[in-house]
């Protein structure tokens, strides 16, 4: 089982000192514990997407905590997204086990918790454009997992008044030691053509991190 504290301690390494982190373990789903704004968002759902959905609120309030806010409803916005505060941005994930949040107040920033399992060879066109693929060196299959999880943590990190929805061949990744960098290849939302973001990843007791703040 992966240790929720040591996920903890790689996570917050992700980011600046201002933001603030949190890792809640998956467990029973608690609907007692959401806000009514929130319920609708999982009315009618099963006990296991109820409990993701918890954990993630649970650890989302407690980022909210550490940062001075009073505890307060993040509901679902329509990209399926949380809606944090006012004058605060943030980013939820979940794995099988951990859920994980991240926010401060300010600019954007997005987050992302992959198992670290090699990917079938036929998801990797899905995830990964040619020239992605061939810069790959080592265990592709596990490298494009990481890949995979550095995009979904760049897709999080979008202002909450100008979200746009778009795939994965709209940037391109480059992986670095513990960190990588996503290019646009094309304007979209509040991303320009040739922007450059630098995130960070890290791998621990079997799970990806993904982080990228603006």
């Amino acid at each position: 089982m992966t240790s929720a504290p040591a996920v903890e301690v790689a996570l917050r390494a992700l980011f600046p000192a201002s933001v603030a982190v949190a890792v809640e373990r998956i467990g029973r789903a608690e609907p007692a514990s959401l806000w009514p704004e929130e319920k609708s968002a999982v009315a009618g759902a099963v006990p296991r997407r109820l409990a993701e959905f918890a954990a993630g609120r649970t650890a989302a309030r407690r980022v909210l905590a550490a940062l001075g806010h009073p505890p307060a409803a993040l509901p679902m916005g329509a990209d399926r997204a949380a809606l944090w505060p006012p004058g605060l941005c943030g980013s939820i994930a979940h794995d099988a086990d951990l859920a994980v949040a991240v926010g401060r107040h300010g600019a954007p920033l997005g987050v992302d918790l992959e198992p670290d399992a090699p990917l079938e060879p036929e998801l990797w066109p899905v995830f990964c454009s040619p020239d992605e693929l061939r810069r790959l060196e080592g265990d592709t299959a596990r490298l494009v997992r990481q890949v995979f999880c550095a995009k979904e943590a760049v897709f999080k990190a979008q202002p909450p008044d100008a979200r746009a929805m778009f795939g994965f061949d709209a940037l391109a990744v480059t992986l670095a030691e513990g960190a990588f960098n996503a290019q646009f290849r094309a304007s979209i939302g509040p991303f320009r053509a040739g922007q450059l973001l630098t995130g960070r990843l890290a791998l621990v007791d079997g799970v990806i991190l993904a982080g990228v703040a603006w």
